[in-house]
């Protein structure tokens, strides 16, 4: 072996050693660290990525097989996997997963598709055509389709609408009458956009945005955040920012928290920059993803678009980095380890990349005001909305006497029920937000009082009536209904309580068959198009009232919204999570920002039985500074984020008792050696505590720094003393501390 000739790999699969192998004499200077490489393990080719290049050993060792990807992680990426495996205790190999996705795992290619076009010119293309009417009639059709076709078609479509086979087409393709043509199939491609300029800037938004065009032309990292309130034209200000880093030959990344977001967006990127957008999430096929990684990487394009996993893309020369709705929970990973904050990862990498990021938000989160009000991010605010709207109205409605009022349980008090058929006369359209979706949220002996649950989950079953099933919406779970009580026998019938999005649909379809509704919720967006389907269909105004869950309070802008119903927003209060309040008051403030966004006016209706809850006031008056001042004060008072640092360690196993013992041996053995500032809660079972026959204990952790009990908590799970049935996660800064 040469004398610079192992390299040190860490496998796709669960190993958290790497393993050695000789560089050979064809592969040296090409190796490097992050590459991507592919190895014989026993008899198998597994792949891998290389994480240390070292001399050469004096035993025998087997050779590399193939190198994948010569430059697969940049230096900045390598080192934030390094950085996220310390701070989010688990291993590099984890880590580098993450910068990994399936499709370069796989190695996946985008998919081609071939277009089938004219190789003549018309006038001898119609000869042609007219000759083959006499014998060769499939070929004559063919051509006939292409002269008739405003571009060339696809040979797949081509096909199935002919009825024929490819020999044909193969046929006149050999007579040089036309030519196949394989291009790369793309979605993005056939989006229909009109082009925008940019708008002239209201005072704010100058400042704003001037604040961050000095971190882009410095190249220096800063962490600004934007807080404008909704409707304030926060868009714009990213828009313009991105104009700049791409005048500058950088690179901008702009996150989203929700997938249904995204074909809005891409329509206004589209429309503004007139460029091919990497978009990135979980919906776009594979090939589609792997298309996307490769251009952001060569530089090909200069826009990436995505969700929480795209913060990792490898975007070349990357200058600018955009976090919209910067305090949204879906940002965080919590169901697996590394259990990664989004906006965190993006103010990691800023600095390792020397780029600009930009937190934007109506209602940042309380850690975020904090950080800015103490010098620690750089503060925007934009504190009125950018056209001529001005902010919704909102009545919060007392429903205990509004079903007073009507004699009987209904979903929709007076006030709202007003205001929707008010809205339909004026031909303007309505939100109503529940955020529980399926039609009833249980089925329970009138005489027992048993309650239909999930076999595998402690979790009461949802009844969905479109699919006429219980279903559990942590595992899917799904059964046929109850027809008498498995507890008592008895011959009583099995009510059903409380109510969801499908519910509430069914009901105002009932009471009013003129309106015409649709749903989002996760039943109605399962299908890969879902979400951009139906924000088309109500942007086209081809439905007067859009009902869904919290997926439609994030950063929609439909025009003709003048009235926004909040149904049973009381529920949100009775979770034991000290950020409820927070979460609850940034849903109401998000959602009322969905009215009166252009000249028309606004208004929220907020259904409550809670009429004179203090945050229901806060949020209906968008205070959201007073908002932040009473909260702060409870934060502090009990010792909450900001003025502490969170872990949960949450652990789950097969057999309660065992997992519960397991989980107070560990808290005991951190409790001896655990730095003197923190604090080790008692242990728990979870807000969830059986999913998936699997039952969950847990405790928190208070300190003021993640570092130290880190350190500590790799090495108790490194030397792990229990069973591997059971499983041990460990969430850095976790968003939710019950469930």
């Amino acid at each position: 072996m040469s004398k610079n000739s192992v390299a040190g790999v860490l496998l796709d699969r669960n190993l958290e050693k790497h393993l050695d192998y000789e560089i050979p004499d064809e592969m040296q200077g090409r190796i490097k660290i992050g590459s991507r490489v592919e190895v014989f393990v026993r008899n198998a080719l597994c792949k891998g990525t290389v994480a240390i290049l070292k001399q050469a050993s004096e035993f025998n060792i087997r050779p590399l097989h193939r190198l994948i990807d010569e430059h697969s992680l940049s230096e900045p990426l390598w080192q934030l996997a390094h950085w996220m495996s310390r701070y989010y205790c688990t291993p590099l190999q984890k880590a580098l997963k993450c910068m990994t996705p399936p499709n370069v795992r796989r190695e996946v290619k985008q998919k081609t598709r071939i277009l089938v076009a004219l190789d003549l010119t018309r006038e001898e293309a119609l000869k042609l055509c007219s000759e083959l009417r006499r014998n060769e009639t499939k070929q004559a059709l063919v051509l006939e389709k292409i002269l008739a076709s405003e571009k060339p078609p696809l040979l797949a479509s081509l096909l199935e609408e002919l009825k024929i086979s490819r020999s044909a087409v193969e046929t006149l393709v050999k007579k040089k009458a036309l030519r196949l043509i394989e291009t790369k199939e793309s979605d993005l491609d056939d989006a229909e956009f009109f082009p925008s300029h940019p708008k002239i800037l209201n005072s704010e938004q100058a400042a704003c945005l001037m604040e961050i065009e000095k971190s882009l032309d410095l190249g220096t990292f800063q962490t600004h955040l934007l807080f404008g309130v909704t409707g304030s034209g926060k868009t714009e200000v990213y828009l313009q920012a991105i104009q700049r880093a791409l005048d500058l030959g950088k690179s901008a990344l702009l996150l989203v928290p929700e997938i249904a977001l995204t074909s809005q967006t891409i329509e206004r990127f589209r429309a503004r920059f007139g460029l091919k957008l990497a978009v990135l999430h979980h919906r776009r096929s594979l090939g589609e993803r792997s298309a996307a990684w490769e251009a952001l990487k060569t530089g090909e394009v200069k826009i990436a678009i995505g969700a929480r996993s795209a913060i990792f893309c490898p975007a070349k020369n990357l200058g600018l980095i955009l976090i919209d709705e910067e305090h949204d929970s879906s940002y965080k990973q919590s169901e697996e380890m590394p259990t990664y904050h989004a906006r965190d990862i993006a103010v990691m990498r800023g600095k390792l990349e020397n780029a600009t990021v930009v937190l934007g938000s109506a209602t940042p989160s309380l850690d975020s005001y904090a950080n800015a009000l103490g010098g620690k991010y750089r503060l925007g605010i934009l504190s009125t909305r950018a056209t001529l709207a001005s902010q919704p109205t909102m009545r919060i409605v007392d429903m205990k006497r509004a079903l007073d009022k009507v004699g009987g349980f209904s979903h929709f008090s007076p006030e709202l029920i007003e205001g929707m058929l008010e809205r339909v006369e004026k031909g303007e359209q309505t939100l109503l937000l529940l955020n529980r979706r399926g039609y009833r949220r249980m089925q329970i002996c009138s005489e027992c009082r048993y309650i239909a649950k999930c076999p595998h989950c402690d979790l009461t079953l949802t009844y969905h009536k479109e699919v006429n099933l219980l279903r559990c919406h942590l595992c899917d779970y799904q059964t046929l209904l109850l027809r008498e009580c498995p507890s008592c026998k008895g011959h009583s019938q099995m009510e059903f309580r409380g109510f969801g999005t499908e519910h509430v649909e069914k009901s105002l379809r009932a009471l009013f068959p003129q309106i015409r509704t649709l749903r989002m919720d996760r039943d109605t967006t399962r299908e890969k198009k879902s979400h951009e389907e139906l924000f088309k269909q109500f942007r086209a105004h081809k439905a007067d009232v859009l009902i869904g869950t919290q997926m439609i309070a994030k950063g929609f802008h439909f025009p003709s919204v003048t009235l926004v119903g909040i149904l049973n927003a009381d529920a949100a209060l009775q979770i034991p999570d000290f950020r409820s309040s927070e979460s609850l008051f940034q849903l109401i403030a998000q959602a009322s920002g969905r009215a009166g966004r252009s000249d028309l006016k606004g208004e929220v209706i907020l259904q409550t039985f809670l009429p004179d809850h203090p945050l229901l006031h806060l949020a209906a008056s968008q205070n959201y500074t007073a908002f932040y001042r009473k909260e702060i004060d409870e934060r502090r008072q009990f010792s909450f984020p900001p003025f502490c640092r969170l872990v949960k360690v949450v652990f789950s196993g097969p057999d309660s008792t065992e997992t519960e013992r397991t989980a107070m041996n560990f808290r005991m053995a951190l409790v001896n050696c655990a730095p003197s500032d923190t604090e080790i809660l008692p242990v728990l079972p979870a807000g969830h505590p059986k999913i998936k026959e699997r039952y969950r204990f847990q405790f928190l952790i208070k300190t003021k720094a993640i570092l130290p009990i880190a350190e500590r908590l790799e090495t108790l799970r490194q030397n792990r003393a229990f069973s591997k049935s059971i499983q041990m996660l460990i969430d850095i800064d976790p968003t939710a501390t019950f469930f």
